[in-house]
């Protein structure tokens, strides 16, 4: 109204009538105690308290046409924030190029990640704490779905002067009696079960597990022990920086398969990018020759 000084234009811009904007103004006037507009034949001014709320006004609409373009970007996904656990010792390149791709597209997203093994990545899931998060094949509660990113090796980490060592692959036959050096089992128990079904598998009997470590005190335990041996993904064995110990396949190979889970029903915008982007990267991921071995 302050720029159009008419009723009719004023009203033809709001797209209403001119009776209901007169409405609202006399409204709004009631409303202040105070006459903002003055009117004659030919045109509409602002009173002195008129050019008084004029700036405020306009202050409001800004703020309000920020607001919309604010809420549709959140609701279309353009913004927001995404809360994403990765995998501790899991296939961290794979993860890396989801995120980082997921970055490039939807810079105005807010990125929180966190990492931890399976189990715990699970539970911050399910409570609610992140809205996804890299896994190993896992017991999954009902309202969890996955994606399946990948498969990865295990590859066996021994001492340098290990006997073993000077195979340039290992038979998994050939680790009856080895003290072996697992990972914990409350990382992952159905994991760590069928890493131990498959040794008893290939060796004839059970295997000689010694102790559960971490990755980094499982590496620095048979760097020391010099007899134990440790199994790695191929990943951490290619970032290791241990001394005293070299990493070999094992034949034949244990493979894992690495997971992107969700909550099934999690309507959230940012996350459905997420599971597109995923999709598209696992999608360029298959011209990749698959690798051959035992699922765990």
């Amino acid at each position: 109204m302050a720029n159009k000084r008419h009723f009719g234009k004023a009203a033809a811009e709001l797209r209403i009538t001119q009776p209901a904007l007169t409405q609202r103004i006399q409204a709004l006037e009631r409303e202040l105690g105070v006459q903002l507009l003055t009117r004659s034949a030919r045109e509409v001014r602002l009173t002195p308290a008129g050019e008084v709320l004029l700036p405020y006004a306009t202050s409001l609409i800004h703020v309000e046409d920020r607001a919309l373009r604010d809420l549709a970007d959140n609701v279309a996904g353009r913004t927001g924030m995404l809360r994403i656990a990765y995998l501790l010792h899991g296939d961290i390149a794979t993860q890396g190029r989801i995120v980082t791709e997921f970055r490039r597209r939807y810079r105005d997203v807010a990125i929180e990640t966190s990492m931890a093994h399976s189990s715990s990545n699970l539970d911050h899931l399910v409570a609610g704490d992140v809205d996804a998060a890299f896994i190993v094949p896992s017991d999954l509660p009902p309202e969890i779905a996955v994606k399946q990113i990948g498969r990865r090796a295990l590859m066996l980490a021994l001492p340098t002067g290990h006997p073993l060592a000077q195979l340039e692959q290992v038979p998994a036959s050939s680790l009856r009696g080895v003290p072996i050096i697992v990972w914990p089992k409350s990382w992952n128990p159905r994991i760590s079960s069928s890493f131990r079904e498959w040794l008893t598998r290939h060796i004839g009997e059970e295997p000689n597990v010694v102790a559960e470590e971490p990755a980094d005190q499982a590496f620095e335990a048979v760097a020391s022990d010099g007899l134990a041996v440790t199994p790695a993904s191929s990943w951490r064995a290619a970032a290791a920086t241990t001394n005293g110990i070299v990493f070999r396949p094992m034949v034949p190979q244990p493979l894992l398969e690495h997971q992107l889970a969700y909550v099934r029903d999690n309507p959230l915008p940012v996350l459905q990018h997420l599971l597109r982007v995923t999709d598209e990267i696992i999608s360029a991921n298959h011209s990749a020759p698959a690798l051959e071995g035992d699922l765990l």
